[in-house]
C-alpha cells in the first residue's frame, strides 16, 4: 500500500505533456468523405478529407498566409484546398501551388504541415510526433473486430477531461458496482482477485471473480441468466491511444447447450485533443447471440448509457480540479489502482524521453 502513494513525482498526471510518438485515432473511416473536416489532435488543428482516390490527407488548419481556418475554406475537385480569405491554394502534401495576388512568382516557397495517416478500418491514425519514428506496426492489431463471427456495437464522446482519466477508469473496474451498478455491478466485484502484469509499456489488469451470475448487461443476450459462472476480466493499457477490455464469462456447467464460454470484449481508442480534453472511441463486440442484428443496436445504446456515466464522472472529477484550489492537495491511492499506478509511470517515461530527444 505505502509504495502506492510515494515517489509521485515519477507519476503522470493532467499536466504530464501529451506523448507526440504515438499513432492517435483521427476519426471513424466511414464518417471522412471528400468534405473538409476539422478536428484538435494534441493540442494541433487539423484539416482532413478523403481524396478522389480514396486516400486521407491530413493538413495544418491554418493558412501559411494570415492563419485562416482551412476548414472554413473550399475544397476543389483536384483535391486543393483554396483559403477562403486570400485564396491561396494547397495540395494534398501541404504545399502552396498558387497565390491569386502574385500569379507571376513561384508560390513553393509557402507550405503547411502535413500529417502522417494510415487507414485501418474501421479507423484512421494519425501520427503527431517525429516523422522518423512512425512505424505503422506500432498501431495496435485489431484485424478480429472485422470478422463477421462477431456481433457488434460502437459510439463516440467528446470528455471534458484528461486522457489519463479515460485510461484510469479503464483500468480499474472496481467503479463497475457503485457507477454502474444497475448494468455491470455484481455484489462481489469490488473485493475481487486482481492480478497486474507489465510487459514493456503494456499494463495489464486481471481479475477473477466467481460464483456470481453475469452482469445485468449481458444476462438475457448471453442466455445465461442467474447461473453462477466464473468471470474473468483482462483490462489493458497498450498505447497512450489505445486501451482493451476483455471478458470472459465460464459456465462450467454447460447450461445452455453444453455452452462454457461467452466473451464480450471492447476496444477503446483514446486520443487528446488538449491537455485536459479527449476523444473517445469505442467498439462494442460479443461472441453470443450474434445472428441478432437487433442486440448490435441495444447494445450500442445500452452500452453507450455506460459510457456516459463514465464520462459524467471524468467530467466531474475535472471540474473540481480546475475550480477547487488546493495546492497540498495529493490523491491517495488503494490497492486496486495498482495497475493505474504502473499505466501512469509508463507514461510520465515516456514523456520524459520525448522531452530529452525533442
Amino acid at each position: 500500500m505505502d509504495s502506492l502513494n510515494t515517489g509521485t513525482n515519477n507519476i503522470a498526471d493532467r499536466d504530464t505533456p501529451l506523448i507526440r510518438n504515438c499513432w492517435y485515432v483521427l476519426d471513424w473511416s466511414h464518417d471522412v468523405k471528400a468534405k473538409l473536416k476539422n478536428r484538435m489532435v494534441l493540442n494541433q488543428d487539423l484539416v482532413y478529407f478523403r481524396t478522389k482516390s480514396g486516400e486521407i490527407t491530413a493538413l495544418q488548419n491554418r493558412c501559411a498566409h494570415r492563419c485562416f481556418p482551412l476548414h472554413k475554406s473550399t475544397l476543389h475537385t483536384n483535391d486543393t484546398i483554396q483559403c477562403g480569405y486570400h485564396g491561396l491554394t494547397y495540395n494534398v502534401a501541404g504545399e502552396c501551388v498558387q497565390i491569386p495576388s502574385a500569379m507571376n512568382i513561384n508560390p513553393s516557397f509557402i507550405s503547411i504541415q502535413k500529417y502522417i495517416i494510415v487507414e485501418r478500418k474501421p479507423m484512421i491514425w494519425i501520427w503527431t510526433g517525429d516523422p522518423e519514428k512512425a512505424d505503422e506496426d506500432l498501431i495496435p492489431d485489431y484485424d478480429w473486430i472485422n470478422d463477421d463471427q462477431w456481433g457488434y456495437g460502437s459510439g463516440f464522446y467528446h470528455v471534458k477531461g484528461n486522457y489519463l482519466a479515460i485510461h484510469e477508469n479503464l483500468m480499474d473496474i472496481t467503479h463497475f458496482q457503485y457507477l454502474h451498478g444497475a448494468a455491470l455491478g455484481t455484489p462481489k466485484h469490488a473485493e475481487a482477485q486482481i492480478k497486474v502484469t507489465v510487459e514493456g509499456n503494456t499494463v495489464n489488469n486481471y481479475r477473477l471473480n466467481e460464483g456470481e451470475p453475469v452482469p445485468e448487461l449481458h444476462k438475457e443476450a448471453s442466455g445465461l441468466g442467474n447461473v453462477p459462472i466464473t468471470r474473468h476480466a483482462h483490462s489493458t493499457f497498450v498505447t497512450p491511444g489505445f486501451h482493451n477490455a476483455i471478458a470472459l464469462f465460464e459456465d462450467k456447467e454447460g447450461t445452455n447447450n453444453g455452452r462454457v464460454e461467452y466473451s464480450p470484449r471492447i476496444l477503446h481508442f483514446i486520443t487528446p485533443e488538449t491537455q485536459y480534453t479527449s476523444l473517445y472511441w469505442w467498439m462494442f463486440a460479443r461472441d453470443f447471440s450474434v445472428p441478432d442484428k437487433n442486440l448490435d443496436d441495444w447494445y450500442t445504446k445500452v452500452t453507450g448509457k455506460v459510457f456516459e456515466e463514465d464520462k459524467d464522472a471524468i467530467e466531474w472529477i475535472e471540474d473540481l480540479w480546475v475550480k477547487d484550489e488546493r495546492p497540498n492537495f495529493i490523491e491517495k491511492n488503494v490497492p486496486s489502482d495498482g495497475g493505474a499506478v504502473k499505466m501512469r509511470k509508463i507514461v510520465h517515461q515516456l514523456s520524459i524521453q520525448e522531452s530529452n530527444y525533442s
